[in-house]
């Protein structure tokens, strides 16, 4: 692939997620509030609604795993849906921010179960294609880094659009007392999406044939799965719901316990500036550290960026820093997770001989979305064991319950993926399998020169 195409690919590939994080953010950050402020929602109902949702995800994301990897078509099993996922996803998010006055608070909650449940449909047909088909696009471990590096610095920037304009649009359009505000804000960034999702479409091609050679069924798929993979997803539900409860928590933790929401936007954009920052400097820290060494040191560098957070006292600039701090460990930590996923497909595949990236995709895609469940989950329920009232001045207990899923459970999240890392060898285990199969292949060169 010349060097115009090879970037082409690169920034189709980033425009994927990108699009994705125009759309999901708002899910993830403004979703919880718009049900309990907005619509008025009891908060352990939104809990609820969350939680019973992932047994739906479970079969759609092992459903669309397994669709992606039956599917053949001119345009490969991977791309397709960019094209035809883009526009259901970005309905689906409109109405999820549309919740028409039923007069009683029962069908309100059928009616935000039944649309949430469809935008995290369409986040599947799109996601886990984009999941699955990173193997697909080149199978050099360099070139996998730096697509993964696109994919995640275009992700951050999406998301940083979103975290960053949302609350000036949502009150530009009337704020919580418009119930459309947050609509007309999704609508457009949807609006966005869509026409990403069909640049990525344009801009990608799935080249290596070897993940294409041959429909697999689900039992197939299943006897790929090993030890080092069901550990990788283990790591990534612990990782990921430190990640997933901080985001759910940003708007309670600057409106009710600093009492500022003018932060909000400033932390939004030195967010997503330093996961800009941690995702760029992928390539550097694994070629140096090696990719296992360095989710250790970012999980380290995450930790202390909550530490400032412990001490800020609600000081302005130790909260920035705390977010700059934070962000840039787990930004790393986001791109890392896409890249050795790819790693642990690739081992999976070499240990089975089946090729069943879209299932095995699948699972991680859910495991995302699980955790933006639970967070939501947890959060609220924190919320309501120490007596939270929407719209009001909270109470000390309420505010410690805030900064426990804000600050504490993150923490101890990142405690626990450094000690799950340390029984993660997928990396150790493929350099030795490269490492074996150079000398086999220069030893038969060897002989064949000898003869």
């Amino acid at each position: 692939m010349n060097k115009k195409n090879l970037m082409r690919q690169r920034l189709g590939f980033g425009a994927a997620d990108m699009a994705s994080n125009f759309v999901w953010p708002m899910i993830t950050t403004y979703l919880a509030v718009f049900y309990t402020d907005v619509a008025g929602i009891d908060a352990i109902a939104v809990g609820m609604i969350m939680l019973a949702s992932k047994f739906i995800d479970a079969c759609t994301d092992v459903l669309m795993g397994i669709i992606v990897d039956q599917t053949r078509t001119k345009w490969g099993k991977c791309r397709p849906y960019f094209l035809f996922g883009a526009i259901p996803l970005a309905l689906f998010a409109v109405l999820t921010f549309i919740i028409p006055d039923f007069g009683n608070d029962t069908n309100a909650v059928i009616y935000a179960f039944v649309t949430f449940n469809l935008v995290s449909t369409g986040y599947t047909i799109v996601n886990t294609p984009l999941s699955a088909i990173l193997p697909s696009l080149t199978d050099d471990k360099h070139e996998r880094n730096i697509l993964v590096t696109f994919r995640m610095v275009m992700a951050a920037i999406g998301s940083f659009c979103v975290t960053t304009f949302a609350t000036p649009l949502i009150n530009e359009f009337g704020g919580n007392s418009n119930p459309y505000s947050y609509a007309i804000t999704i609508g457009i960034f949807s609006l966005v999406a869509v026409i990403l999702f069909f640049f990525a479409f344009a801009n990608t091609k799935e080249s290596v044939k070897s993940v294409q050679s041959e429909k697999v069924t689900v039992r197939q798929g299943l006897k790929a799965v090993n030890g080092q993979y069901i550990l990788f997803v283990f790591i990534m539900f612990v990782f990921m719901l430190g990640f997933a409860i901080k985001q759910a928590g940003v708007v309670y933790y600057y409106t009710y316990v600093v009492e500022n929401v003018g932060i909000i936007p400033i932390q939004a954009a030195v967010t997503s500036v330093a996961m800009i920052i941690g995702q760029s400097c992928m390539p550097m820290f694994t070629k140096k550290f090696g990719k296992t060494n360095s989710m250790h040191l970012m999980c380290v560098i995450s930790f202390v960026g909550n530490v400032l957070f412990i001490f800020s006292n609600n000081n302005t600039a130790m909260l920035i820093a705390g977010t700059a701090v934070v962000w840039y460990g787990l930004g790393f930590l986001m791109g890392m997770r896409f890249s050795v996923l790819a790693d642990v497909v690739d081992y999976c595949e070499m240990k089975s001989g089946i090729h069943a990236a879209g299932m095995l995709s699948s699972l991680d895609s859910f495991v995302a979305k699980l955790t933006f469940g639970l967070n939501v989950t947890l959060f609220t329920f924190l919320m309501k064991l120490g007596g939270y009232v929407p719209n009001q001045k909270q109470t000390d207990l309420a505010k410690n319950y805030i900064n426990i899923g804000f600050i504490g459970i993150p923490v101890v999240c990142l405690i626990l993926t450094v000690v799950l890392l340390r029984f993660f060898k997928v990396e150790k285990l493929m350099n030795e399998y490269n490492q074996e199969h150079n000398e086999n292949s220069e030893k038969v060169i060897a002989e064949k020169k000898a003869v």
